[in-house]
């Protein structure tokens, strides 16, 4: 018999923003810095921390993008992005 309530296990289950994106680029084979783990922790607080806090912690982790906040990226710049970050050494 399990001691695990029902909802222990909904949120034991729950897949962080921070680790999803980690994934992604390990299927891709882009290398993790430890900025990358930096932002990848900050992200898995989005839902404590809230949209805005999250966005204050990230810039003041990484550095700026070159892009205006406004402007939409391709999955292209995405990933040469990811890649330069670890580059970068």
């Amino acid at each position: 018999m399990s001691t695990k309530q029902p909802f222990d296990s909904a949120q034991d289950k729950q897949l962080k923003l921070g680790n999803a994106i980690a994934k992604i680029a390990k299927v891709l084979h882009i290398p993790h810095c430890e900025k990358c783990e930096q932002r990848r922790l900050i992200l898995n607080e989005i839902r404590t921390l809230g949209i805005k806090e999250t966005i204050k912690r990230l810039r003041a982790a990484g550095p700026s993008t070159s892009k205006d906040i406004n402007e939409s990226w391709s999955v292209e710049e995405i990933v040469k992005k990811m890649e330069d970050c670890c580059d970068e050494k």
